[in-house]
């Protein structure tokens, strides 16, 4: 994971440039929203303060934490609080009519954010397959504008197929927490979250090989590389799964302590989203190295100075001209 650090390292312009899209995507689907709802999203953030829904999250993590959660007493809470939550919403005057529209509205929203998020993915990939292959490096903006159709290809399939594999995982442990709840009490937290982490780093695991496919087998087509950087890791899911594991649980302890320890909601949210935008910046960093590794392909993983190239023509001209 040292190499896969150093790449991270020696990348850091686009890791900055991709954080900033993210910073953009976010402020433009909040004033989405707000464009949409109305002053309806005002009220629902008062709805979700009055009823305390923040001290309720952070009271039933600290009970698991300490030893003193009671399954029967969350559950009962839990019940009261979404009875109250819907009745409440349900009162709002939305600008869309029927509540019912209201949710569909904002599932939309999500599924359009998901597709959004992962734009720069094929950007970001092009750009560190680049330096890993060359040591070169080419502007954002030029791979962002050269490789859409192959951009949007891979978005559409990845969300086609992890987005459902998202919902089965949530709804899976739920219903496997409801199902051993009474026989296990507050203990059947620790396995589901746990099956649930596993289960989340395997669908990451499934797809590592999906973007370096994508960049790197430019004589097939988005979908066709796609598909063979799933069949392709199969071969290597341990070795990637170990530090994708790594890389989740750091991230899951992150948001954990922010949403714990931190009252702001802005520092809340900046300290949650930031770190994971990194983060998931470096796990890109360790699926091109592994998928390289995978091919037996040598590779540069820090700058290295090449006789005639660009890089070095420029550094020399300023030693030149400092003497």
């Amino acid at each position: 994971m040292i190499k896969s650090l150093r790449l991270a390292y020696h990348n850091w312009k686009v890791l900055i440039k991709s954080i900033l899209y993210q910073a953009l995507l976010f402020a433009l689907v909040i004033a989405l929203g707000v464009l949409i709802f109305g002053h309806a999203i005002e009220d629902i953030v008062d709805i979700v303060r009055n009823n305390h829904v923040q001290n309720f999250v952070s009271d039933a993590v600290n009970s698991v934490v300490n030893g003193t959660f009671d399954s029967e007493q969350f559950s009962s809470q839990l019940g009261d609080l979404i009875a109250n939550l819907h009745s409440a919403i349900a009162s709002v005057r939305f600008p869309w009519g029927d509540v019912t529209v209201s949710y569909v509205l904002v599932c939309f929203m999500f599924v359009v954010y998901r597709l959004l998020v992962s734009v720069t993915d094929v950007t970001v990939g092009c750009q560190l397959e680049e330096f890993m292959t060359s040591n070169a490096e080419r502007p954002f903006t030029w791979f962002f504008i050269k490789e859409q159709r192959r951009s949007w290809t891979f978005v559409l399939l990845q969300t086609l197929i992890a987005l459902p594999l998202d919902i089965l995982i949530v709804s899976g442990c739920a219903g496997f927490y409801l199902m051993f709840l009474l026989a296990f009490n507050w203990w059947t937290i620790i396995p589901v979250l746990a099956i649930a982490v596993m289960f989340y780093v395997a669908r990451l695991t499934l797809f590592a090989f999906c973007l370096p496919s994508v960049v790197c087998q430019t004589e097939l087509t988005a979908r066709q590389a796609f598909k063979s950087g799933m069949s392709r890791v199969m071969t290597h899911f341990w070795h990637v799964f170990w530090k994708t594991l790594v890389v989740t649980l750091i991230m899951l302890a992150i948001s954990l302590c922010s949403i714990m320890f931190v009252n702001n909601t802005l520092l809340k949210v900046a300290l949650t989203s930031v770190p994971n935008f990194v983060l998931f910046f470096y796990l890109k960093c360790v699926n091109m190295v592994e998928y390289f590794r995978a091919d037996n392909k040598p590779f540069f993983y820090k700058r290295v100075e090449i006789e005639g190239t660009e890089r070095y023509n420029k550094r020399r001209a300023r030693q030149a001209r400092s003497k």
